[in-house]
Formats: C-alpha cells, sequence, structure tokens
C-alpha cells in the first residue's frame, strides 16, 4: 500500500498543475485583446501539436520534477505541514525562475506573461491545499498508509521515551515495529517481545520486518559500531535518524529532519534520484501502462491456459532479491506443475554457481515450456515494475533462496553489494547475452559492467536486442 502513496501524489501533483495552468489559461484569455482569434481555433485543432500544448505539458513535467527532488513523493520525508508548505513554495519559485530564464534566453515568449503568473500563482495554491488536506486526512488513520516501519536502537530510557514520542506524535511518518539492542543495552525498559534483535543483525531484520527506518536513541553505542550501521544502513536503503546526544556525526552525508516534534540527525540522508533516474523510471512506466494494456488478451489467454491446464494457481510468485537486498514478490506465470519448489533438492542441479538450473527441468509442463520459450512467463513482472521493485532494464532478480550466506562469502561480497544499489530489471545484458547458455561468472561480469557503465543509452540498447532475442527464444531455460 505505502508503495502506491508515492505514485498517487504525484499523481494529484499533475492534476493540480494542470487545474492550474487552465484556470491560467482561462483567465489570460478573457483579458486578452485577441479574444477573437482564440475563439475561432476549431475544437479539433486544440489536441492537435502545437507550441502551447507541448509548452503546457513541459511546465507540468517541469513541476512534477521541482517537487520530487524536494521529496514531496517520498511519504517518508513529509513530516510536517510547515515542511510541506515550504517544498512546494520552493517548487513554485523553481518553475517561476526558470521560466522567466528560458523565455530571456529563447528571445521570445514561449509562456507569455500574463499567462505565467497566474499558472504558477494558482497550481501553488491547488498543490498547496490539497497536499495539507491530504497531510490532515492521513493523521485521522490509526496506522496511516505512509507510516514507514522503523525499529528503534535503544532499549533503555532513552528507546522508550522516543518509541513513545513517535507513537504519539509522528505516526503518518513512523510505526515503530520493535526495538533493536546493542552489545553494552544497559537496563532493559521495553518489553521482551518488542526487541526485535540485535543490531548486528539488522540485515536478517530488515526482510522479516520490512524495516524502513532506524532511529538511534541510545547512549551505549559506540562511534566504531555506528559507523559500521550507518554503511550497513546505506547499504540497505535505510533511513537512519539519531538523537543528538551521543557519538555526533558518523557520515558526510548528514542532514536534519523534525519528527514528532524532535530535532533529530539524519545519519544516512536519503540520496533523491538523479534526473536520468526519474526519466528511467518515467520512461518504465510509459512503456509499462501502455504496454500492458496493448498485451492484455495475450495476458488473459495466457492465465486461462494455465489454469485450465491442471486447475492449480495461475501465478507463482517467489521471493526474489531486490534493491537494498529487500525481499519482494517475484511475479511470473506458473510453468511449472503445482508444488514444484517441493521437489527442487532431489533434483540435480546442473548449473556452475549459486543458481539452480536444469535444461530439461521434469517439473515444467507442456505449455510452461513454450511460455518459457519466448518469455511470456516473464509478463506479468510488469506489476513489479509498477510497484516501484523493478526496472524494465537491470540485473536479473535472483532466487533468496541461491543466495542464503552471500554476506559470509567474501569473492561474492563485492557483487551483491554493487547489485544492492540498483533495482533488479525484467531484462539486462544477461538476458540478451544468452540467457540460460552462459555460465554464473558470465552473469556476475554482465551485472558488473552494467551496474558500472549504466545509461539511459544502454538501456535502449538492450531493450532494442531483447525483441529478437525473445522471438527467437534463444538461450531460454
Amino acid at each position: 500500500m505505502r508503495r502506491l502513496v508515492g505514485p498517487a501524489l504525484g499523481a494529484l501533483d499533475a492534476l493540480c498543475i494542470a487545474l492550474g495552468l487552465l484556470a491560467a489559461w482561462a483567465l489570460w484569455s478573457w483579458r486578452s485583446p485577441n479574444l477573437g482569434l482564440l475563439v475561432s481555433v476549431s475544437y479539433l485543432d486544440l489536441w492537435l501539436p502545437n507550441r502551447f500544448i507541448t509548452a503546457g505539458v513541459a511546465l507540468v513535467v517541469m513541476w512534477l520534477l521541482a517537487l520530487s527532488n524536494l521529496g514531496m513523493h517520498d511519504p517518508g520525508r513529509l513530516e510536517n505541514s510547515v515542511r510541506i508548505a515550504g517544498a512546494v513554495t520552493r517548487s513554485a519559485a523553481f518553475v517561476a525562475v526558470t521560466i522567466l530564464v528560458e523565455n530571456f534566453l529563447l528571445g521570445e515568449r514561449v509562456y507569455p506573461k500574463g499567462l505565467v503568473v497566474p499558472f504558477v500563482v494558482f497550481s501553488w495554491a491547488l498543490i498547496l491545499a490539497a497536499r495539507l488536506l491530504v497531510f490532515r486526512l492521513l493523521l485521522r488513520f490509526e496506522r496511516p498508509p505512509t507510516a514507514l516501519n522503523a525499529a528503534i536502537v535503544g532499549i533503555g530510557e532513552d528507546g522508550l521515551a522516543m518509541a513513545e514520542r513517535m507513537e504519539r506524535d509522528a505516526r503518518h511518518v513512523v510505526h515503530v515495529a520493535g526495538y533493536l539492542r546493542t552489545e553494552a543495552s544497559g537496563a532493559v525498559r521495553v518489553a521482551p517481545d518488542r526487541i526485535l534483535g540485535s543490531v548486528n543483525d539488522l540485515t536478517q531484520l530488515v526482510n522479516r520486518h520490512r524495516l524502513g527506518m532506524i532511529i538511534v536513541a541510545t547512549r551505549t553505542l559506540k562511534r566504531e559500531d555506528a559507523m559500521r550501521m550507518a554503511v550497513l544502513a546505506d547499504r540497505l536503503g535505510l533511513r537512519v535518524l539519531q538523537a543528538p546526544f551521543s557519538w555526533g556525526v558518523v557520515s558526510p552525508r548528514l542532514g536534519f529532519a523534525r519528527l514528532g516534534g524532535l530535532d533529530l540527525i539524519d545519519l544516512v540522508s536519503i540520496r533523491y534520484p538523479t534526473l536520468a533516474e526519474q526519466v528511467k523510471r518515467a520512461f518504465d512506466l510509459v512503456l509499462v501502462i501502455a504496454g500492458g494494456l496493448a498485451l492484455s488478451p495475450v495476458l488473459l489467454a495466457i492465465a486461462l491456459t494455465v489454469k485450465l491446464q491442471d486447475g492449480g494457481p495461475v501465478m507463482y510468485v517467489s521471493p526474489r532479491t531486490g534493491r537494498g537486498g529487500r525481499i519482494f514478490g517475484f511475479y511470473k506465470f506458473r510453468s511449472m506443475v503445482v508444488g514444484a519448489d517441493a521437489q527442487r533438492d532431489s533434483l540435480p542441479n546442473e548449473a556452475d554457481g549459486r543458481l539452480f538450473k536444469m535444461k530439461a527441468d521434469p517439473r515444467v509442463t507442456r505449455f510452461g515450456r513454450f511460455i518459457r520459450k519466448y518469455s511470456l512467463d516473464e509478463l506479468p513482472q510488469l506489476l513489479n515494475v509498477l510497484k516501484g521493485e523493478m526496472n524494465l532494464v537491470g540485473p536479473r532478480p535472483l532466487p533468496a533462496r541461491d543466495l542464503e550466506g552471500i554476506e559470509a562469502d567474501g569473492e561474492m561480497q563485492y557483487w551483491f553489494d554493487l547489485r544492492s544499489k540498483v533495482h533488479p530489471g525484467i531484462t539486462g545484458l544477461w538476458q540478451v547475452s544468452g540467457r540460460s547458455d552462459t555460465g554464473f561468472a558470465e552473469m556476475v561480469r554482465h551485472d558488473i559492467h552494467y551496474i558500472q557503465n549504466w545509461s539511459l543509452w544502454l538501456d535502449l540498447q538492450i531493450l532494442v536486442k531483447t525483441v529478437p532475442t525473445v522471438i527467437r527464444g534463444r538461450g531460454a531455460a
């Protein structure tokens, strides 16, 4: 549910900006001396490509990017109404200045002055009113969908006080999942069943309790332990907030956050997506939505065939490792017999490395072989992309079972850490380079090359190469 909040806020912002633009256009048209010329434009002309429509779309996109860069589409950053109002106002100022600079440099009024001022004012007012209304509505929930699961580091008085403060004054941002103990925790003041484990168990606890944040509220955590925890949290994609009373700053990328009326130090400031990453996400969403609609008859036909085949479930959901080492449900059309996972241990693994592969897997059904050959079983992963768990292009998401204990494998640690920094993809260098015909070591090299050399152009090349690879059924398992 929380994954949908960001896109929903973006859609709300886009609606407000579009309404602001329409209101500004109506006011400008009413005051324009050329009203007769405007009225004479046919209805069809309004939908044909022209510079005004293009400029209007550019304004909406520009404002959305400004809001995104200010953290307004991250529900975990919407601490209070003051921050929301400040971010909306800064985004309006950015858009206004950008328009003025563009008009000055181009030497022509792409955006007429009589339109710019009303547009900025109307859109600012609409976005601000809508965001504050949403914020107030969220406060009415016992557990708002925007709340991030958080663990409090500290099981003494300070930890207990911090949890009570968060649950009372910041429940729209934080849901306290439990507490983490340190090596020198001192007196225990919290209920034993609320202790999730040790800070040393953070990697396992993140997936078990779906943690998104940790709040340090103890004076017993040593500086060197705090530094290790901050580095690990950064790799896992966790936000780390600290009450400012102990060992001080451990991260050069610190920030500050006001949560529950407290000023906390943000030890691992969340890096907002770069412009290229935002373009990649927008590109993915456009293709996924358009592709999903176009392929809906194919999806329905495959689903019906799988169901009629043996009466079993249509979908197979596999636990896979994604960005930050997080486990997510990876969707596929079921291509094996019901209960195939239980038979795996009795079958020989023909692949090298950590992955399990069989060229003639007896568990695969007749129809399953067909949809696997042409990668049709992968189509439900469009939903993973829509949810933000995957990209169209990226390293292949690997089964969590095959990666158990990889943190202790020194040779694979660099590769795993690198993979943890990006979202996995439906297709990638490995898939267009032979898929199952390539070995584990080759897959590792492809992953490292892709991540270290990533660009939008590389993604586009991989997408283009994917089409003939899938049509030929090359390298399919």
